[in-house]
């Protein structure tokens, strides 16, 4: 088996399907079996699912009783994975060309290829930033206060490779997890995703622990899909999305750069998410048309919410083993 393709899905049987169509499409010729991992959803995909696998051997379906997050979701997968090459793909994705290419890819590497991540596209078929360069603590802080406030500062540009056009193969400090190939043989080295992470950086850590592994980390412009998530959510969702990252951001930063700057960041992202909402509270009040102070208060409330939240959540304790655990053994 050459490719194992692991999909989570978390009520996103309309996603679901699409997916898998496309994929189906593509004509694909390495041999591929599909694991598709349920975080408990109630949207008629678990019944949808089990149908399609029972007409499909090519189709192995995982169900979990409740929505522990998408590393936890495919940490279930990997312990049933056949192929060679395990790929992380998103349920919001459209698969537009055949995956050979990138298990070729991924075989010219040989044994230093620790990870490999294709061409990704936004519905507009204008280029998803998909690959980056390593962090550093003041990316982090600029990405969460001054991109936040609208602006796109030199130096989170050029951490997201903004100004490359992706057109050539290139090694690179992290990939995004929509579209994730990794060797079975070094998941099981290094382990797979960290569990304290539920959504955002838990694919960086990864990359992050395959690098310090010895691995390359490869983008490759090819085998390109459509992911239809990386667009920008609004309103409640844009504020629930900004809280989960700051809380993974803190999370990876004390990680990998200590708790000390860990605490920096948390200082400053809440410095000018309080300034944000004293403004808008402002505006709320001032402003002269009625829709626009009605907005501008419902956001000050939203993002002191998150603020209030952000600052009375205590991070996870560390423990090195747990991405490795959580691999597990396969059930019986």
């Amino acid at each position: 088996m050459d490719l194992s393709i692991v999909i989570v899905n978390w009520n996103s049987r309309d996603l679901l399907e699409q997916c898998l169509r496309t994929l189906a499409a593509t004509g694909t010729r390495c041999r591929y079996e599909v694991i598709v991992v349920d975080n408990g959803s109630a949207d008629g995909s678990r019944e949808w699912l089990a149908q399609v696998a029972q007409a499909n051997p090519q189709v192995h379906c995982v169900f979990n009783d409740e929505n522990l997050g998408f590393g936890v979701g495919n940490n279930a997968a990997i312990r049933y994975c056949r192929g060679r090459y395990v790929l992380f793909l998103n349920v919001d994705t459209l698969v537009m060309e055949p995956l050979d290419a990138l298990v070729a890819v991924a075989n010219e590497i040989g044994p230093a290829c620790g990870a490999v991540g294709g061409r990704v596209l936004n519905s507009d078929q204008s280029i998803q930033l998909s690959c980056r360069e390593r962090l550093t603590l003041p990316t982090l802080i600029a990405s969460y206060t001054l991109a936040y406030a609208g602006l796109r500062p030199g130096i989170v540009r050029r951490q997201r490779l903004a100004d490359w056009d992706h057109a050539s193969l290139r090694d690179v400090g992290a990939l995004s997890g929509c579209s994730l190939l990794v060797p079975l043989r070094v998941l099981h080295e290094v382990g797979g995703f960290d569990p304290n992470y539920f959504l955002y950086f838990e694919d960086t850590d990864l990359c992050y622990r395959i690098r310090r592994a010895g691995y390359r980390i490869t983008y490759a412009p090819v085998a390109t899909i459509v992911h239809l998530g990386g667009e920008a959510n609004q309103g409640d969702a844009q504020v629930r999305q900004r809280l989960t990252g700051v809380q993974s951001a803190r999370y990876f930063a004390r990680e990998y750069f200590g708790a000390g700057q860990a605490r920096a960041l948390t200082w400053a992202v809440a410095s000018l998410w309080a300034l944000l909402v004293v403004a808008l509270g402002t505006l709320g009040l001032v402003w002269p048309q009625a829709p626009r102070r009605i907005k501008a208060r419902q956001r000050a409330s939203q993002l002191r919410s998150a603020l209030t939240i952000m600052l009375r959540s205590p991070l996870p304790p560390p423990n090195a083993t747990e991405a490795a655990q959580a691999l597990g053994a396969p059930n019986t």
